[in-house]
Formats: structure tokens, C-alpha cells, sequence
């Protein structure tokens, strides 16, 4: 029999499994910080199917491994999600998972326990084919994703020391192999004031009204920023703004904004500082301009501060490793793989764009549907990515 045939043979036979399991983890709330029960239930998922060692990491990450060669291929997939909003633009329970017509329903579907689940369940696609000597299947159910992409790599390649020859990015792409996306990074503005009675304002220095100018300046910034053919345009928003003052009753004597900044290709963490602070409103009111500092705190304690600032990363075309995923694809479905790149951001920040693993993206259910009521994913999606990532691996081991 091909090795194609018995994988879809395989996955077959798995796919009610991986789908009560992805309805096991959606029913565990997990946003970033609280991922601790679905780590265990996920632990306890792998070792029921078989994995050769599955361990937690001082952060929280949770890693299965398949096999003991020298070459790591490791599937990544963030298991904390962003919280549901408000319930009432839900039309289902979102930690329930409802299961109807073909979709999974409920929050972390597509973004992105659905990935994840197709991972841990190709493990045992692996587990019954045979994987080479040489090659090490690793899962890694990654934490903090939400609140800063790249964090759990950095303590993983760093502090677990354990750095992949390759990374795939099991986040929603709607089948399609994804070899990049858009950087990101968040930057503080602030001015500061003197406060005053407010029955006295002309005694004081109003920071609001010195960050006034400064907002409608980024505006027009995010018009003139550059683009690049693949990635598409930078672009910068005003995603939060607070100020400070004695009290209600007073001038207020600081104002900041929070900037979300997404860096397409050529921009850099320093080029972006730098045209903000040369921005003339900018330097008129004497704004401080800074990149945020995320103190990242996993469910275990520990504490692994960082930049904000998650780099473009943008792979070859024909890069090997998309060579290598374009071929595994044609082989499991007889049709060529769409390709593309994403327009949000992943992981791959960091396995890339700072360590510069090669690493692509494929992952079951929609961008679309990420962070969004309703948040689904359709069960043959997942019963396509446990095929890709087996079939993957062995091509890659080839």
C-alpha cells in the first residue's frame, strides 16, 4: 500500500478521536496565563496515544516527542486564547464545543487548539508508519501566545535549549502552506503635563492636549507607510490611550498611547522608533517614544520579561523546507497546496525572524474566524491537517 493510502487510512480511523478531543480542550477555558488544566489534559492525551516523552517546561510549554534522532522537526501550536467578548454575539456556548453539521464550535477552535489537536493525533499516524532514525516529531503546545507571540520560543530555544532543524506553525491558514507574515511591535508614546486645580486650568500644562496633535500625526504616518509586494503595508494604530491627574477634579499630567505596529518587509524595530520620534508633533510636545516591555508570566510562576517586538520573517519561495511541504501535499492529495502568506501574526517571530529556523505555516479552519463569536472549525479540515503534518515529517525525513 502507499505510504499516502495508509496515512489517509490512518487518519481516518482517528479523525472521531481528534474531534472529540479538540471538543475535550475547546470545553477548558485557557486564556494567556491560564493554560495549566488543558497542558494536563493535553499531556494526557499524548501519553495515552503513545509519545516516547512528554514533559512541561518551567514556562508552561507542554512537549511531546516522537522518536530520538539528531534532526527536530517540531509543530508548534499556542494552546492559551484570547477571552470570548461579549457572550451575547455568541450563538452557541463557547466552551462547550458544539459539534453540528461538520463544525466545531467554540472559542480556540480555529485559533488555535484545532491545529494543535491535528498535531498531537498525527503523532500516532507516525507512531504506527515507522519514523526515521534520524528524526526527532516534536509537538509543542506553546503558552502566552496571545499576549506575546515568540515568548515561549525564546525560553524553549534559550533556556530548555532545545532548537528544531525545522518549525511548523500549525495556526489557521485555511489549508494553505504559508511561508511568512507582517512583523509586530508596541510602542509607547508619552507626553507628560503639570497639573492644576481644573477650576484653574490656564495654571497647569494639559498633557491631553499635547498628545492631541501627536495622535492625528500617527494617523497621517499610517497613510505614508511603505509596502512591499508580498507582505503588503505597514500599517499603525492607536489601539489603547490613558491619562493621569490628582484627580477628576485636575489637569491631567500625562497622557499615553499604545501603538500597534505591523512591520512589513525592510522595516525594522529601530527605523520604526525613529520615525515617530522625528515626527514634528512628536517633537514639539517632547513625547517619550519607547518599545513596551511584556512581562510574561506563565501559570507556573515563572517570569520571562521581553521586548515587544515580534521581526517580519519572509521565507524563499523555493526555499526548501516550502519545497519539501509543496511535495509532501501533492503526494497526500494528488493536487498542488495553495501558498501564500498570513496576514496576522504567529510564533514564527521568533523561530524565524530572531533565530531564523526555517519555518513555514499550514493549519486547519480560517484567519477569519480568529478571535471571533462563533470561532469553528470544520472537522475535515482537521482530518486533512493530521495527514499533511505525518506526511510532512516523512517526506522531510527523506
Amino acid at each position: 500500500m502507499a505510504m499516502n493510502n495508509k496515512i489517509h487510512e490512518m487518519a481516518v480511523k482517528l479523525q472521531d478521536d481528534l474531534v472529540q478531543f479538540l471538543r475535550d480542550i475547546i470545553a477548558i477555558p485557557s486564556m494567556s496565563g491560564g493554560e495549566k488544566a488543558v497542558v494536563q489534559r493535553m499531556k494526557e492525551e499524548m501519553e495515552k496515544l503513545g509519545y516516547d516523552k512528554v514533559w512541561i517546561d518551567p514556562l508552561g510549554n507542554l512537549i511531546g516527542q516522537i522518536g530520538s534522532g539528531s534532526r527536530i522537526i517540531a509543530f508548534d501550536g499556542h494552546c492559551d486564547t484570547v477571552d470570548v467578548g461579549d457572550p451575547a454575539n455568541w450563538t452557541c456556548d463557547p466552551f462547550k464545543g458544539d459539534y453540528r453539521d461538520g463544525i466545531i464550535y467554540g472559542r480556540g477552535a480555529s485559533d488555535q487548539k484545532g491545529g494543535l489537536a491535528s498535531a498531537i493525533y498525527a503523532g500516532k499516524i507516525l507512531l504506527e508508519t515507522g519514523i526515521p532514525e534520524d528524526t526527532t516529531f516534536m509537538v509543542v503546545a506553546s503558552v502566552l501566545e496571545e499576549d506575546c507571540e515568540g515568548v515561549s520560543w525564546h525560553y524553549i530555544i534559550n533556556e530548555d535549549k532545545i532548537r528544531p532543524h525545522a518549525v511548523v506553525m500549525t495556526e489557521p491558514s485555511s489549508l494553505t502552506i504559508n511561508y511568512g507574515q507582517r512583523g509586530r511591535m508596541e510602542i509607547q508614546v508619552k507626553t507628560r503635563g503639570i497639573s492644576s486645580h481644573g477650576s484653574a486650568p490656564e495654571r497647569g500644562e494639559n498633557a491631553v492636549y499635547k498628545m492631541a496633535p501627536v495622535i492625528q500625526a500617527i494617523e497621517r504616518l499610517n497613510k505614508e507607510l511603505s509596502s512591499d509586494s508580498i507582505l503588503g503595508k505597514g500599517s499603525v494604530t492607536i489601539s489603547h490611550i490613558k491619562s493621569t491627574s490628582p484627580s477628576f477634579c485636575a489637569v491631567a499630567d500625562s497622557a499615553t498611547i499604545h501603538l500597534d505596529r505591523r512591520l512589513t518587509e525592510g522595516e525594522t524595530l529601530e527605523s520604526s522608533i525613529a520615525e515617530i520620534q522625528d515626527l514634528p508633533e512628536v517633537k514639539k510636545a517632547n513625547a517619550e517614544v519607547k518599545v513596551y516591555e511584556f512581562n510574561a508570566k506563565g501559570y507556573t510562576g515563572e517570569e520571562y520579561p521581553t521586548l515587544a517586538f515580534y521581526p517580519t520573517w519572509l521565507m524563499e519561495p523555493n526555499h526548501p523546507l516550502v519545497n519539501t511541504a509543496e511535495a509532501a501535499y501533492s503526494k497526500q492529495f494528488s493536487h498542488k497546496p495553495k501558498v501564500g502568506v498570513w496576514t496576522f501574526s504567529t510564533n514564527g517571530v521568533a523561530t524565524n525572524g530572531i533565530y531564523n529556523i526555517p519555518t513555514i505555516g499550514f493549519g486547519p479552519g480560517s484567519e477569519e474566524f480568529a478571535h471571533s463569536p462563533n470561532d469553528q472549525i470544520p472537522a475535515d479540515d482537521l482530518l486533512k491537517a493530521m495527514q499533511f503534518y505525518a506526511a510532512l515529517t516523512l517526506e522531510w525525513s527523506n
